[in-house]
């Protein structure tokens, strides 16, 4: 009972209220009645009714409702009907006194409503975007803010089972200038230097669309359980000014183009119970799915399929995650999952400890283990990528092992975000070293930050060991496993986005920080063999307009030894300094959300000395990009 009246339903049901009578006013009265016929008599009305016997009369007459009761329609929930209660209630607030039983409570239908009158269109499927009152406004499945069955907003079965659609499409468009090798024939006659024209044109386009279908309602408490496939659909151009880039035949074109339709997420996440009262959960995910081990990404940010376990505790203040891994094959152009799988594990363990010691302030600790006994591999352009081009020409039986401590958040005003990795184990016929070597390298970076208004200025450094002897049984280089790191400029970052080839082998790779001297870090193997890495940067993130943000970072980058490099070009006395660089970002974001963010940006690279001994330059490298990502 409510205040009385009765609400009626069942499970699975909603009512829809029908207004009580009402009294009429002078300018609503019913039309007086039909004329009795001449055999019915009407009594007449004694002195005492007659002052109130037209008020009576009037109060017997109910009203109709001024919007008739239509639950809404279709199963997809944005047919031409508003979502909420479908009719007015009556007026001064007066409670119904009668319900109507509604199968779907999710589509009953809202109240009309026009506040201040810039309720849009019935056919514009843009209403939030033009001011329309909500909740109030009709839903449209092209509309993915106002109310939509494809954004889980309604169930596709049952009272409980929801769909979410996302679809995103990612351009990229890249001109650079790197070192490149001449080959065996050169861009002009008589031109047949080691590295020749570097210019460069890139474009890659992906589509993304993810299905998930989820079970129970997530406002308050995690889904039941979920499933979710991500097919991804792949073009990409490259266009180079050299042979022997694009495909290992000379007889091939300076350019190449590519596309792909692969399988990028699909796995299944069971909610496993409840462990407090505050919503402390447990789930597991079964499938290929997206995993980063820390907050930047410094060791493995990857798709790969597995199974992960996690939760949280202590309401919510430590989280953990227990993974298993096996790594798919990557198509060689787009760096998207294939099919088939390597014969490579990573075992990933990790905690978080929010509020750690200072309020604001996330510290981590994790465990990696980087199982490699990957067979021998030709990518798609015709190039040997396993086992690396370097020494001895050997595959590795590579077991390497990783201790962290990372953090970020706040100290007070001081944003503090770090790392300190210490990576151990063995590496069984490293190709440089000749021989099976110990691996014993360290990670450490830092960044501090202080956010003054709109303003964030910003240093940084990160040092990444360097093998002091590489012809000795330790491997003294660092090297993650599938790395990507959102550091020192990241994406916009000369060095880390472009990467350095030499002779057979990278220097670096593509989104990695680290100076390896192995193949594609998508196709490679891990080489704790290597010159290492030292990064300086200084600079700052600016909120310029709420749509429009900038990112400026100048980077000094050197190698942190030599020696292993020394060993593989034979030559002495090689520059530590590799070079600096400049780079700014800006990123416009015209509907004051992420659906639609277009990013312009570009790099200066200024060689130094090191840079001169390997590649014989010192021509300034350069890169300008702009990407476009829409997402629904």
């Amino acid at each position: 009972m409510l205040g009385g009246t009765a609400v009626l339903g069942t499970a699975g049901e909603a009512a829809a209220y029908r207004p009580p009578p009402r009294k009429a006013t002078e300018e609503s009265k019913p039309p007086p009645a039909e004329p009795a016929e001449e055999d019915q008599t009407v009594p007449e009305a004694s002195s005492e009714d007659a002052g109130t016997q037209g008020q009576d009369e009037s109060a017997e007459q109910p009203m109709e409702p001024r919007v008739p009761i239509v639950p809404g329609e279709g199963t997809l929930g944005f047919a031409g009907v508003p979502l909420g209660a479908s009719e007015t209630t009556g007026s001064g607030g007066t409670l119904p006194r009668e319900t109507v039983a509604v199968t779907d409570r999710w589509r009953i239908g809202w109240l009309p409503w026009n506040r201040y009158g810039r309720q849009a269109p019935g056919d514009d499927i843009w209403h939030n975007w033009r001011g329309g009152d909500s909740p109030y406004t009709l839903g449209h499945p092209l509309n993915p803010y106002d109310r939509n069955v494809l954004k889980g907003d309604y169930p596709i079965a049952g009272q409980d089972i929801f769909l979410n659609f996302t679809a995103v499409s990612d351009t990229f468009v890249q001109w650079r200038e790197l070192p490149t090798p001449s080959g065996v024939s050169a861009a002009s006659p008589g031109s047949f230097d080691i590295f020749n024209d570097g210019r460069q044109f890139f474009f890659n386009q992906t589509f993304l669309l993810s299905f998930d279908v989820f079970k129970g309602y997530t406002a308050y408490r995690p889904v039941d359980w979920l499933f979710r496939v991500s097919p991804a659909f792949n073009i990409n151009y490259l266009e180079v000014q050299e042979r022997n880039v694009v495909n290992v035949n000379p007889e091939e074109d300076e350019d190449r183009g590519d596309e792909h339709a692969l399988l990028q997420e699909m796995f299944y996440e069971k909610h496993l119970g409840d462990m407090s009262p505050y919503f402390d959960v447990a789930s597991l995910k079964v499938g290929r799915q997206l995993f980063v081990s820390d907050f930047r990404g410094f060791i493995f940010n990857d798709v790969s399929d597995g199974v992960r376990l996690s939760g949280n505790f202590e309401a919510n203040r430590l989280q953990y995650n227990l993974a298993l891994f096996n790594q798919v094959e990557k198509d060689t152009n787009s760096e998207l999952n294939e099919l088939n799988w390597r014969d490579q594990q990573v075992l990933i363990a990790n905690l978080f400890i929010q509020d750690f010691i200072w309020l604001g302030y996330t510290t981590q600790f994790s465990f990696h283990w980087n199982h490699d006994r990957s067979d021998d591999r030709y990518d798609e352009n015709g190039f040997q990528v396993r086992p690396d081009l370097i020494g001895s020409v050997t595959l590795q039986e590579l077991d390497a092992y990783y201790l962290g401590w990372a953090s970020d958040g706040h100290i007070g005003r001081l944003n503090v975000s770090h790392a300190l990795y210490s990576a151990f184990g063995t590496a069984k016929d490293n190709a440089l070293a000749g021989r099976d070597v110990d691996i014993a390298a360290y990670l450490g970076a830092l960044e501090l930050s202080v956010d003054v208004d709109w303003l964030r200025p910003k240093i940084s450094f990160l040092y990444a060991s360097g093998d002091e002897d590489p012809e000795d049984d330790t491997g003294g280089g660092f090297d993650g496993i599938f790395d990507n790191p959102v550091f020192a400029g990241g994406p916009s970052s000369f060095f880390q986005q472009s990467g350095f080839g030499i002779f057979g082998v990278r220097l670096t790779s593509p989104r990695s920080l680290y100076n390896d001297l192995s193949a594609s870090k998508a196709e490679g193997q891990a080489n704790f063999v290597n010159p290492g890495t030292m990064i300086l940067n200084a600079g700052f993130d600016a909120e310029l307009t709420p749509k429009l943000r900038a990112s400026f970072n100048a980077n000094s980058i050197h190698f942190a030894d030599t020696s292993s490099l020394e060993l593989f070009l034979n030559q002495n006395d090689i520059d530590e300094h590799l070079g600096d660089e400049l780079n700014l970002v800006l990123q416009y974001r015209p509907l004051l959300n992420n659906n639609i963010i277009i990013s312009v940006g570009g790099s200066l690279f200024y060689p130094a000395e090191g840079f001169d001994d390997i590649y014989g330059s010192q021509e300034t490298l350069y890169q300008v990009f702009t990407a476009l990502t829409v997402t629904y």
